[in-house]
């Protein structure tokens, strides 16, 4: 039997050296993970825990609500209301998916496909808007998608719920939530509020993640606003207007309604108008100004008022001087004269007035010169805004004696308002002026502002004082022969040669003044079209109501008051019965009923 032998055995060592230098290389290997280690959780930890904080923080705005406007009856005009909105997170929408969903997104937003398609695709930003305020149907339609990335947010949008009504007073709010006109745009900052924030941890469909507290700071919603607009007598102003524009296939028409002892603006309309909800629809020349406030024209014969008071303050001239109107006159190279040429041999101012002489005005201003006129102008507040609290306000253009390029010519022709531009509300206030005794207010549109239930009024604001009450008294006194003169120009029925037995408002005493303003077409002169307009006071003592009526280019009325007389008088009438004026008998002439105005 063979024997085996065991094999040697050999033992393997290992130097000291190369121990000591593995076990150096492990401790520096080990050394570099604890100063990385601790690199990473002391000296950075402030840093990565930022940067963590960030892949899953964000901040959000937080909308004020915009404040609410209303009337003075409180009636809603202008308000916020929750919509939703539509965005989209583009990191959670498939790649292969997304031209399908544009398409079907497409159908229900109305918008194009490639551009949705775009914001789907574009991964560089987080949160991206794809359509904003979507009707209620339109957002259900999506949710029942249930496309992740897609996200719903409610948001506050500014909605009109009485339409075009007081449209150019209310104004507009654009879709980036800033008023573009009206008070919407005067007083944005106040109704727009302050904007809040939220910081917290959102996941990656958006919604919050409440492990820790989120950082707030709350919104502050916006004043609520109320107006000095009366419902009513808004509501007739429209109506009235609208009618006389269409009847006479007018280019536009104005009507503004003031209160002469505070300057309220109780009723003030344009015509055409627009609804807010939709202005971006219409030309921004439409949405843009009020023309009440902003619009510029040559005020016509109604100025005349403004050249007899300005001659009575002064003491130029008293009630009953007599000048003499031929009808036409020569000044300065030109040949001056009346609307129709025609003289009234020696008159009175006041029958200056009733006739609205132009030449009978001229030789009045050139009694008073013109260092007085100008003064009593810039006293009523022409070529100066009013201070009104509506966007846009236009101030006028007065070339007076210390203009450049200004000749003695202009106070003759301003005498009887040409070659001088006034805004409406300007010339109503005038006519206010007269109304109160001559102090002028500053006229406003908003009495009231409120935040958190602590509200604000407006307090009236006597601006200047232009005229004395007698000599106020005595342009009233003119002013009721010469709306009943031209009462008699379009109401039917008997009457005497003179008209002294028509009342512009029968069982009333109503001052007017009616005027014709050629539309001017810059240095080529005038176009040959005209403005008709009418200012006034109902009644003419103890005035509630400062009345303008302003219809532009009336295509069957070549003077404009068949057009404008019809709309003061409507306007007046249903404005005193509202008052509940007690009406006079006295006061009505053959053929008239009190309450009723008859017109051709």
């Amino acid at each position: 039997m063979a024997t085996r032998t065991a094999e040697p055995t050999y033992l393997v060592t290992i130097s000291r050296w190369r121990i000591n230098t593995m076990l150096f290389v492990a401790a520096i290997g080990v050394g570099l993970i604890i100063l990385q280690l601790g690199n990473l959780q002391v000296m950075q930890q402030e840093e990565l825990a930022t940067r963590a904080a960030q892949e899953i923080d964000y901040t959000r705005v937080i909308q004020p609500s915009r404040g609410t406007i209303r009337d003075r009856m409180g009636n809603v005009l202008a308000l916020d209301v929750e919509r939703e909105s539509l965005f989209v997170i583009p990191s959670l929408i498939d790649a292969e998916e997304a031209p399908k969903l544009a398409l079907t997104l497409s159908g229900l937003l109305g918008e194009p496909a490639p551009d949705i398609l775009a914001k789907l695709e574009n991964k560089e930003l987080y949160w991206i808007p794809i359509k904003r305020w979507l009707e209620p149907e339109t957002a259900e339609a999506i949710a029942n998608l249930e496309q992740s990335g897609l996200v719903l947010q409610y948001e506050p949008r500014r909605f009109y719920p009485q339409h075009e009504y007081s449209a150019h007073v209310v104004g507009a709010v654009n879709l980036e939530g800033f008023g573009v006109s009206g008070v919407e745009a005067f007083y944005d900052t106040q109704l727009k509020g302050i904007t809040g924030t939220i910081t917290a941890e959102w996941d990656r469909a958006g919604n919050p993640i409440w492990i820790r507290q989120p950082e707030m700071q709350p919104a502050n919603d916006g004043v609520d606003l109320e107006l000095t607009l009366d419902p009513l007598v808004q509501h007739v102003v429209e109506k009235e207007l609208q009618a006389a524009v269409d009847k006479h296939r007018a280019a536009s028409g104005t009507v503004i309604v003031m209160e002469p002892k505070t300057g309220a603006i109780r009723g003030m309309a344009s015509y055409p108008t627009f609804d807010p909800n939709h202005y971006y629809r219409y030309d921004s020349d439409l949405y843009n100004i009020n023309p009440a406030v902003s619009r510029l024209y040559e005020p016509g014969s109604t100025f005349k008022l403004v050249t007899v008071a300005a001659g009575l303050q002064a003491r130029a001239f008293d009630a009953e001087v007599q000048v003499n109107d031929t009808g036409v006159i020569e000044r300065y190279g030109f040949m001056l004269k009346n609307w129709n040429s025609f003289g009234h041999g020696m008159i009175s101012p006041d029958r200056v007035l009733y006739h609205s002489s132009n030449i009978g005005a001229l030789l009045l201003n050139e009694k008073t010169g013109a260092d007085d006129f100008y003064q009593i102008v810039r006293d009523f507040g022409y070529g100066q805004p009013t201070g009104v609290d509506i966007a846009g306000e236009g101030t006028g253009i007065v070339n007076d004696h210390n203009s450049t390029g200004w000749s003695p010519i202009v106070l003759d022709t301003n005498a009887y308002g040409q070659g001088i531009a006034v805004t409406p509300l300007q010339q109503v206030r005038m006519v206010a002026t007269i109304g109160n005794d001559g102090k002028m207010m500053r006229p406003y549109i908003v009495q009231k502002r409120c935040r958190d239930n602590v509200c604000e009024s407006t307090q009236p604001e006597v601006v200047s004082e232009p005229i004395e009450p007698p000599v106020a008294w005595t342009v009233r006194r003119m002013m009721i022969n010469a709306a009943n003169g031209y009462a008699g120009q379009v109401v039917w029925g008997p009457r005497t040669g003179d008209y002294s037995d028509t009342w512009m408002v029968p069982g009333h005493e109503v001052g007017a003044k009616t005027g014709t303003s050629d539309i001017s077409a810059g240095e080529a002169g005038y176009t040959g079209q005209i403005i008709g307009s009418v200012v006034g006071l109902a009644p003419s003592e103890d005035a509630r109501f400062a009345i303008l009526v302003m219809i532009d280019r009336p295509q069957d009325d070549a003077y404009g008051v068949i057009s404008a007389v019809p709309v003061f008088q409507a306007i007046a009438e249903q404005l005193l019965r509202y008052e509940r004026i007690t009406p006079d008998q006295d006061l009505v002439g053959p053929g008239q009923v009190i309450g009723a105005v008859t017109q051709p």
